[in-house]
């Protein structure tokens, strides 16, 4: 009996030295293809660094409200080892003290990031630290229906256009018989890219808001009479579709400013739209600018697997990376693998990721979620001639730090 109890528990022993490392990573669910090909990814690692390395991955998406469910797992200490972080929220979480720091692995081991592109490491450093590397991303581009302008006879946009020769070409499409030439969405970060190509800026040194500065506001007021004053733009919902891509793929406008995301949603549900479309750089100013729409992978500062999430990220956002580019279609982070993209379409885009501005407003709270939603609701009434310009922008500098500490 003695022998038979010294046999199991050596072989308890030997199956707990040989035991994988769990690391759980998690995101928001994806749709079919982009639920694949993260599967595809995690079976790669296990199947390779992991079974080297003795690290086995497990995807775990949070359903719901992903802000709200993951900040209650990690100050509940069931966080996930890796997630996702959106740049939009990255600041708040990164106050928060729930990321982990990766200056310390990245000079360990010697982990190249002059790779990525630079604007994309940047958006998630905090205090000169880094707290993320960079998924993927997406930019904004003019897209544009070719049929539509070959029966107005109106010159194809270009990447060289300008706002005012972009108006001028609506303006002659509205002329030809054209109703609502442009779908335009009330929608802030659909605004900045217009604010920074005319020479403004989102905030002060100190933080505070420059909404209120001459250029930024130029360019709101430009943004505005597209729908206003000049009547060549409309929102989605007032020409009956549900987002710009719908509009734009339906027929309901010719012109609207979109991500890669387009993509995939007209070829696949209206081929014969996606065959028409032209895709160019958004339309510049004193300046060129796009927005940039990116994710970390980041680690959770509580996981005691630290060592073992560090190993995951660097695959992730290495050899993992071109599974991404090649399943899902996302934009590649790295520079190396977006040279090797050949799709045609998705050069555009990467193009914005050398002069684009990150989806994030930095505040002295780190938070900005309320301050963007009454911003947007200031930009509904714009567009519907319910204020000025200049009372929406008298209105923001007078509740700005009250919506920037909820």
């Amino acid at each position: 009996m003695k022998k038979v109890f010294s046999t199991i528990l050596l072989v308890l022993l030997t199956v707990g030295l040989f035991a994988a490392t769990k690391v759980t990573i998690s995101g928001w669910p994806g749709n079919p293809v982009e639920e694949a090909t993260i599967k595809q990814a995690v079976d790669s690692f296990n199947t390779t660094v992991g079974k080297q390395k003795g690290i086995e991955v497990v995807w775990e998406p949070i359903a719901g409200d992903y802000k709200q469910m993951l900040m209650t797992k990690l100050s509940g200490g069931t966080g996930p080892d890796i997630f996702y972080v959106d740049v939009y929220v990255f600041e708040e979480l990164a106050r928060a003290n729930v990321l982990l720091p990766l200056d310390t692995y990245i000079k360990r081991d010697n982990f190249s990031i002059s790779d990525f592109y630079p604007a994309l490491v940047d958006a998630f450093k905090y205090q000169g630290r880094t707290y993320g590397l960079p998924k993927d991303f997406s930019t904004l581009a003019l897209v544009f229906n070719k049929a539509v302008f070959d029966k107005y006879k109106v010159p194809y946009l270009t990447n060289n256009e300008t706002w005012d020769s972009l108006l001028k070409k609506l303006q002659q499409l509205k002329a030809a018989g054209l109703d609502t030439p442009m779908v335009l969405a009330a929608d802030f970060n659909r605004v900045i890219p217009t604010i920074i190509s005319y020479g403004g800026r989102l905030t002060k040194p100190d933080l505070s808001t420059a909404l209120g500065e001459p250029n930024a506001k130029k360019a709101i007021q430009f943004y505005v009479d597209l729908v206003t004053k000049y009547k060549v733009a409309n929102e989605p919902s007032a020409l009956g579709a549900g987002w710009i891509g719908e509009a734009l793929a339906t027929g309901k406008a010719a012109v609207g400013m979109e991500g890669p995301w387009l993509i995939g949603f007209t070829k696949e549900s209206y081929p014969e739209t996606f065959k028409n479309l032209g895709f160019v750089e958004m339309p510049k100013g004193i300046k060129k600018s796009t927005m940039i729409y990116t994710v970390s992978w980041s680690i959770n500062r509580g996981t005691p697997n630290k060592d073992a999430a560090w190993e995951v990220v660097k695959f992730l956002t290495s050899d993992g990376q071109k599974i991404f580019v090649d399943g899902a279609g996302v934009l590649a982070s790295r520079r190396s693998l977006a040279a090797k993209d050949t799709d045609p379409i998705k050069q555009v885009f990467y193009k914005g990721a050398e002069y684009g501005t990150p989806w994030k407003v930095p505040t002295k709270t780190g938070l900005f979620a309320t301050a963007n939603d009454q911003i947007n609701s200031l930009l509904a009434d714009l567009f519907h001639s319910k204020i000025t310009v200049d009372q929406a922008v008298q209105t923001i500098e007078a509740n700005y730090n009250t919506w920037i500490s909820k």
